[in-house]
């Protein structure tokens, strides 16, 4: 549905969210909406709906659509959406629901080596040209993707690592092996979220690729080669710490030699043929997989709520699936005006050219006051990029939970400069996730009345953790001399931030702390730097950054995971994250997720910040939601949901 995700919590430093677009030349402007038409059911009805996309839309295949060869945010809004799932997340509450399957998956049992689960499906969807969807067609797609070893989409959904195969069992049940016990992650939100291609008309296209894939004896051999060459190492470098304590001229320690230069022979022959062979395998793999990204894609049935229409003067038009699989859209048709920047996008909003800008960072904020003058609507929405303050706990002084949660209540209260376009984060998922937030998993000091009492708060918690000062400060006025529980003084520390704008959140946040006492400096980096000083050489005591995280919240795991660059251990954390990732269970990881969020909370390992705001630009449409994380443009338009308005 989202690129967001499959982006299990990548790192970025966090930016102003600028919207960049390659130069194109503007289509032809389209006709506007005609007037709407009631139907029996006075619900109302347009003969389309029309998106203005920034940039070009590519046509490929689908095999190139969901990978990295494919991929863009426009080929997503136009294509992505002929092609069912089994199961996909409700918009705008982001429940599991099902859609290609006919109700929920089974448990998963041991067979031999296999962990299996079996989907039921609906008999009643049929792709485009009429044949009926089955179960060929879900082991099809699955069997293809493993094969190949795609990547980037394909790879999050049908992660070979932990799919072996799928069968159907009958026309509508279909079977998934699994390698090793799958968790929620890759589970419901992945493999039964892949999207399903017909396997009667790709399989004699996909045949012709497939003789181009490895040999079957190619990777096995590679497996082999690397665990002897693992082996010999090993030997290696017992050997060697063996002869370490002997003397030179010793007869063990010149056997000991003899027998590294015949072990360090065998390894070097080893690693040759490892390497060929391995090379050997890309070669093939890369033969194979660009060969099937170039296949044609001529009159492909699909099996969503838009079907493709081909291009009209330039503009990419989705035509209504008469069958309605899935929902019941409310126009005829959805057209997609491809424009070179936002500018031009907004003069065609402006002039009724369009209903609605699509752009994966929304719309620009220099655009964004001039959609006060009706009929132009703008509306904000929340998006899963959260910003937060780490901390080494390499630093004694700060790994002392109460001080980080005294400085929690200090920001809490303060208000930031808000330059950037965000809005107060004060959990770990943002809002707007609603299945995985844990809304009394918050900033300590949230429900306090103002910020006096949130200063007073945090005054209280230091004095109770055996901290004082040279001059206490008061909910009225500053303090100095910040000392620790041991009565030394408050060493120097610093706080990281990228030079993109968030520098002056970061000296905010220092004038807060100077003001309580504590001696915080705030330093601007390049965010290739600061990066660098986090997560390699771990020189910095607190820093700023900000991650796009995904919808399931496995990444809340992930960072703190054993040798995270933050130094934060936890054995409550260790237990509760070895429990989500060891559940296929959607209610029990829910629990386990809210717990994880109770602990950092309690820990605050990191102290959110904020979350961004993303804006969109609309006119003549409506939905039947008031916010939605990420924006329209974070559901591409959400073309089957949106309603035609005078």
């Amino acid at each position: 549905m989202n690129r967001a995700r499959s982006l299990t919590a990548a790192i970025l430093l966090f930016s102003l969210f600028a919207s960049c677009a390659p130069k194109t030349t503007p289509a032809p402007a389209l006709a506007p909406t005609p007037s709407l038409v009631p139907t029996a059911t006075s619900i109302p009805h347009a003969a389309e709906i029309r998106f203005a996309l920034i940039g070009n839309v590519t046509p490929v295949n689908v095999w190139a659509l969901f990978d990295a060869k494919g991929y863009s945010y426009n080929n997503y809004a136009v294509m992505s959406g002929y092609y069912p799932r089994l199961y996909q997340l409700s918009i705008p509450d982001r429940n599991f629901e099902t859609m290609a399957a006919s109700g929920m998956p089974s448990s998963f049992q041991q067979e031999g080596n296999f962990y299996t689960a079996t989907v039921p499906l609906r008999s009643d969807l049929k792709w485009t040209d009429g044949t009926p969807f089955t179960a060929d067609d879900v082991a099809f797609t699955v069997n293809t993707t493993v094969s190949f070893q795609l990547g980037f989409d394909w790879h999050d959904f049908y992660n070979p690592d932990f799919i072996d195969h799928a069968d159907a069992v009958d026309l509508h049940t279909v079977k998934f092996y699994f390698k090793q016990q799958p968790n929620v992650g890759v589970w419901q939100y992945g493999a039964l979220q892949g999207p399903i291609v017909q396997k009667a008309y790709w399989s004699p296209k996909v045949s012709a690729s497939a003789e181009l894939l490895p040999s079957n004896d190619l990777a096995p051999q590679i497996d082999l080669l690397t665990v002897q060459a693992a082996d010999m190492q090993s030997k290696i470098n017992t050997v060697s710490a063996n002869i370490a304590i002997l003397s030179p001229t010793s007869s063990g320690y010149i056997q000991g030699i003899a027998d590294i230069k015949s072990l360090q022979a065998n390894l070097n022959q080893t690693s040759t043929a490892l390497a060929k062979a391995q090379a050997q395998y890309d070669s093939a793999m890369g033969a194979a997989r660009q060969s099937l990204y170039a296949l044609d894609n001529i009159d492909e049935p699909t099996l969503g709520d838009w079907m493709p229409a081909g291009q009209v003067n330039g503009e990419w038009i989705n035509k209504v699936n008469p069958a309605h699989p899935f929902d019941t859209p409310k126009f005829d048709r959805a057209v997609y005006k491809t424009f070179a920047n936002q500018t031009s996008a907004f003069s065609s909003l402006d002039g009724n050219e369009v209903d609605l800008i699509l752009n994966p960072g929304g719309l620009s904020v220099d655009l964004l006051e001039k959609t006060d003058m009706p009929p132009m609507q703008s509306t904000y929405n929340l998006t899963s990029q959260v910003s937060f303050i780490v901390f080494n706990f390499a630093n004694p002084a700060l790994a002392d939970n109460a001080f980080r949660i005294a400085l929690a209540c200090l920001i809490n209260w303060h208000a930031l400069p808000w330059n950037l376009p965000s809005m107060r984060e004060d959990t770990f998922v943002p809002d707007g996730n609603q299945p995985w937030l844990n809304p009394m998993a918050a900033n300590p000091c949230k429900e306090e009345v103002d910020e006096y009492d949130q200063k007073a708060r945090a005054i209280e918690i230091l004095k109770s953790a055996g901290y004082a000062w040279q001059k206490e400060p008061t909910t009225g006025g500053a303090g100095q001399g910040l000392l620790l529980p041991n009565d030394t003084v408050f060493p120097p520390i610093t706080l990281l931030a990228a030079d993109d704008g968030t520098n002056s959140v970061a000296e905010e946040i220092e004038k807060i702390a100077n003001d309580f006492g504590i001696p915080l400096s705030g330093i601007s980096e390049s965010a290739q730097d600061l990066h660098y000083k986090v997560f390699s050489s771990h020189q910095y005591d607190m820093a700023m950054l900000g991650y796009n995280v995904s919808e399931y919240p496995g990444y809340l795991c992930d960072w703190f995971k054993d040798g995270n660059p933050f130094g934060y251990q936890s054995d409550r954390l260790r237990t509760a994250c070895e429990a989500l990732n060891s559940t296929s269970d959607l209610s029990a990881a829910q629990k386990d997720v809210y717990e994880i969020q109770s602990i950092l909370a309690q820990d605050l390992p990191f102290i959110p910040l904020y979350s961004g705001i993303t804006y969109d630009a609309y006119r003549n449409i409506k939905y039947p939601f008031d916010s939605v994380l990420d924006g329209l443009s974070g559901i591409y338009g959400a073309p089957s949901l949106a309603i035609p308005a005078p």
